[in-house]
């Protein structure tokens, strides 16, 4: 059976990363947070820079785009745009709907945005 093996260059081996969404919380005084966030899950994925010709591209669509995720598979769990892949300190928000090349649930790409500032 086929088993999927690739070629990697060194750095671009399998990460963890959590995700997380957006949800809103209240506080015990009944405000709602906009920040607060809950995990919906962790997968393990290959973190590489997208080319300077898919930055164009998904520029002029208004999605800006510095890094592609890319998962092995499909995850258990539904990824929207507007979700973010964490690991460490670094955030990388899910900027268009996941690309699953071909429709055969091999490989599964995330054109995320990395962001520093929230």
């Amino acid at each position: 059976m086929f088993t999927g093996n690739i070629m990697l260059m060194p750095g671009q081996e399998q990460r963890d990363f959590d995700v997380f969404r957006a949800a809103p919380t209240k506080t015990d005084g009944g405000r709602v947070m906009r920040n607060a966030s809950e995990k919906i899950g962790a997968v393990r994925a290959i973190l590489a820079a997208a080319k300077p010709e898919e930055i164009e591209r998904w520029r002029q669509l208004s999605h800006p785009i510095t890094h592609k995720i890319i998962q092995k598979g499909v995850p258990a769990f539904e990824i929207k745009p507007g979700d973010y892949f964490e690991r460490g300190n670094q955030k990388y928000f899910v900027q268009t709907a996941p690309y699953n090349i071909g429709d055969i649930n091999h490989w599964t790409i995330y054109y995320c945005d990395e962001r520093s500032d929230v």
